[in-house]
């Protein structure tokens, strides 16, 4: 005595399940659920702070391509064993560190240009992080962009560079 007839073996709600094209979506939606659109276009834009510290980084970018493939690890360990770095040494050396152990090439714009990529605002995100000592939110940042073994030394650099002594509201970078 089983209930081979559909409408027997399941409600309504089933069948119109049932009856739905699988092949379009593979989620049911919820109308009421606010997930269901998406909650927003892109990322935020860097406020005018942000914005203009990113121009002063992106000079540091441009220099840090100009300077010698040093060791991250000797380098990290001069830098930490240093009481007053400016953001200058931080800088090259994340960057540095950045173009060999992120897990994809990361796009820096030139200096100038109105618009920012998405490691930019990223790295914008990183730095906000640790200067809020958001600890969790950074590591989590760094793990989304770097490969493992670079974990450690590279939230170190971005410590440094988001906590230099010398800020990026003096100037440029590109003296």
């Amino acid at each position: 005595m089983g209930f081979q007839d559909q409408d027997f073996s399941m409600g309504a709600f089933g069948r119109q399940v049932a009856s739905a094209s699988v092949a379009a979506e593979n989620v049911l939606p919820f109308p009421a659920c606010q997930s269901f659109a998406p909650l927003s276009a892109g990322p935020a834009p860097l406020s005018p702070r942000e914005a203009a510290e990113m121009e002063a980084l992106r000079w540091l970018v441009l220099k840090s391509l100009l300077s010698s493939q040093a060791d991250i690890e000797r380098a990290c360990f001069l830098l930490a064993g240093e009481r007053d770095v400016s953001l200058e040494r931080f800088a090259i050396a994340f960057f540095r560190a950045l173009s060999r152990k992120a897990r994809r090439p990361l796009a820096f714009y030139r200096p100038g240009t109105a618009v920012h990529s998405a490691d930019e605002i990223w790295l914008a995100r990183l730095l906000r992080a640790w200067r809020e000592g958001d600890e969790n939110g950074a590591r989590a940042l760094i793990a989304w962009r770097v490969r493992p073994e670079g974990h450690r030394w590279l939230r170190f650099l971005s410590r440094g560079l988001a906590l230099a002594r010398h800020g990026l509201e003096g100037g440029t970078g590109r003296g």
